[in-house]
């Protein structure tokens, strides 16, 4: 009997230790619109001002970028965040500044560094 409740007890904490790892950083939550787009250090003619993020506390999220719209999931994990599109994979951006007023993070896309620098609507 106690050998069965010590196979639970070790499925329980396998499982939990599956799970991945979610910060929720509390910064991010809000409405975000581009202010700058950065490719490869230098300003690029992406209008930023067309993106737009909204990052909900229970960990939904949803954005637009002109006419393109997306929602998912999210999940933040010390300077990275993490987002899963509805019936997508996840991708990861690194978080470079997040405070009350400004967010930025790096991507790469193609192999090539893009910065993304937001601002609290």
């Amino acid at each position: 009997m106690i050998m069965k409740y010590q196979l639970i007890l070790l499925a329980l904490i396998a499982l939990s230790s599956c799970q991945k790892a979610n910060d929720k950083n509390p910064m991010l939550y809000g409405k975000w619109q581009g202010t700058e787009w950065l490719i490869m250090d230098k300003p690029s003619d992406i209008d930023a001002s067309q993106v737009h993020f909204e990052f909900k506390e229970e960990g939904a999220y949803s954005a637009s970028f002109g006419s393109q719209n997306q929602s998912g999931i999210w999940r933040t994990d010390k300077d990275k965040l993490y987002t899963t599109e509805t019936g997508k994979q996840e991708i990861m951006v690194k978080l470079l500044k997040v405070d009350a007023a400004v967010l930025e993070f790096e991507m790469n896309r193609g192999g090539q560094k893009e910065i993304l620098k937001l601002a609290k609507q």
